[in-house]
């Protein structure tokens, strides 16, 4: 027999709106569902308002059901993190980082930013906000912060197959849950891709040591050269009550082409490999890059780095299709790289010691699922080449078992285009591995998370805020870059970090709903900002008595 419980309550809290930085703590601590995050109407419908072309006002309302905040892969609010740096609470904006990215200065680095194309100063006012550049200030400003040990709540053991970014995210979410858990790596060092395939001038290595060994110190337990394969599952099903397997495809992907095991025929993988262990690589002449993709980017700019005197990209894809983000492929063609589109190498030129060139192929009609294109008759082209070397894609080296109760992240889940994306995969692990542990729905995510439209009275007016267009961070210009492995994009200084904080509009904030909240002041507790939450009285013939 179901028990009613009636509760008499005097007092609700109650959000400033205009205070609050949007971090969305006191939503995930709310015991019973009462705050949400709603988005303040941007008013831009004059064209003389800013630079950017006015929008219409039925595009003002569908604004409102974008953020920042819900752009990002691990469910990071950027919005919160920079509110709280704003205001002078640098620890807090850190931690806010911290609870949900496991490597928050490595994303600093490398992450493609997909928050900041849906920032709505980008849209409205000038330029998207530095978000991921103020991530790696604040980041790599506590580099050294030793977190709080993880708890340990449950007996149960996980075991996490490969210590990459999809491992780690993993590792690190089962780990603030409460559970035990081990991650076996077959390398010397933990990191994965992240220190075996990226070029140091994208990534500083020792920047992911440091976040590794913070993981490890807060009780992450690390195994490495550690040869783990499907044999070895057995003994892993009885020590360990979860498994998720997070090895990435670690074997560079070729083409079935003529003379394709030509001497100066390389893979991408094995190239990076080779020059981040530190050995000896020397190119010369023309090296033409087979694909269009992010690591073929990487690939060819090192190759401008170990002495190629011309580096050519040639991939199937055309135009916004090709993979690689577009400023990437700025990056890459300030330091003088080519790329040939939509077109298909049909043969290698040459003998196997005596490398010629690359015949390719014009092609139309591309299929972006399965690859399938027809070719252009009569289009044969040869392009000169002492080098080539094959960056598309990867596959697994271990074919894994996918019928029995191993659980999969990353790259090995399928084909994860980047590190957060793969980031996002571990997160998404270690919430089936917890729901199958506890028997339960992780609340957090059992809904897509939405916003909901702010109260009119918080409507933003452009042409009434202070005009704020800072440097973005300096980056070492081109014809300095290609010669080291220099990182090119350099951090913030601390003056800088807190100038770019002001250009956030500041769209978004969280409200409690009066109905639905119990008064408990949870929330007030643990708001980061501290000035945000009151408690006010509650009237006893509201709406509840109607």
């Amino acid at each position: 027999m179901a028990v009613e419980i009636k509760v008499t309550k005097t007092a609700v809290s109650r959000i400033d709106a205009n205070r609050c930085v949007n971090c969305g703590t006191c939503s995930y601590y709310c015991p019973v569902g009462a705050i949400s995050e709603r988005q303040k109407a941007i008013c831009h419908l004059c064209p003389d308002c800013t630079e950017m072309n006015a929008i219409t006002p039925d595009k003002v309302i569908e604004m409102q059901s974008n953020a920042c905040t819900l752009s990002c892969p691990l469910g990071l609010s950027p919005q919160g993190f920079i509110g709280l740096l704003k205001a002078g609470r640098d620890e807090e904006a850190f931690q806010h980082l911290w609870n949900k990215n496991p490597l928050p200065a490595v994303c600093g680095y490398i992450c493609h930013h997909p928050c900041e194309q849906d920032c709505k100063r980008g849209t409205l006012v000038d330029r998207p906000m530095e978000i991921r550049a103020i991530q790696r200030f604040l980041s790599e400003k506590f580099i050294d912060y030793v977190p709080a040990p993880y708890p340990v709540i449950y007996d149960e053991r996980i075991a996490i197959i490969g210590a990459g970014p999809a491992g780690i995210t993993a590792a690190h979410m089962l780990s603030k849950k409460g559970y035990r858990v081990t991650v076996f790596e077959q390398g010397s060092e933990a990191g994965g891709m992240l220190l075996r395939c990226l070029p140091d001038f994208r990534l500083d290595k020792d920047i992911v040591r440091k976040e590794i060994s913070r993981l490890e110190k807060a009780g992450i337990r690390f195994i490495l050269n550690a040869k783990l394969d499907e044999t070895s599952l057995d003994q892993l099903r009885k020590d360990y009550d979860r498994i998720i397997v997070a090895t990435g495809n670690p074997v560079s992907k070729t083409l079935p082409l003529p003379n394709n095991r030509a001497e100066n025929v390389w893979t991408a993988v094995n190239v990076m490999e080779r020059v981040n262990s530190g050995k000896s690589v020397h190119l010369y002449g023309h090296v033409v890059v087979i694909g269009g993709g992010s690591v073929a980017v990487d690939t060819a700019r090192t190759a401008v780095r170990l002495g190629a005197e011309k580096v050519t990209m040639i991939c199937l894809e055309s135009g916004k299709a090709v993979p690689a983000h577009q400023w990437e492929l700025e990056e890459a063609s300030a330091e003088g790289i080519d790329l040939i589109e939509g077109i298909s190498p049909t043969r290698i030129l040459g003998t196997s010691s005596d490398m010629r060139g690359v015949e390719y192929i014009k092609i139309k009609n591309l299929d972006p699922k399965t690859f399938h294109f027809d070719k252009v008759e009569g289009s044969d082209t040869e392009l000169a080449a002492d080098f080539v070397i094959f960056a598309i894609g990867q596959k697994p080296e271990i074919k894994w078992p996918r019928d029995g109760d191993l659980i999969f992240a990353g790259d090995i889940a399928g084909d994860q285009c980047s590190v957060i994306d793969a980031m996002a995969s571990g997160l998404s692990a270690a919430i089936s591995a917890d729901n199958e542990l506890r028997g339960h729905k992780y609340r957090d995510y059992e809904v897509e998370r939405t916003v909901e439209a702010g109260e009119l009275e918080y409507k933003i007016y452009p042409a009434m805020r202070q005009k704020l267009d800072f440097e973005p961070p300096y980056t070492l210009d081109a014809e300095t870059r290609k010669k080291s492995f220099e990182t090119v994009e350099k951090t913030f200084a601390p003056d800088k970090a807190e100038l770019e904080t002001w250009r956030c509009m500041q769209c978004g904030y969280h409200y409690i709903d009066p109905e639905v909240c119990i008064g408990c002041g949870v929330c007030m507790k643990v708001c980061p900002k501290g000035d945000v939450i009151s408690m006010v009285a509650y009237p006893q013939n509201g709406r509840e008595e109607q």
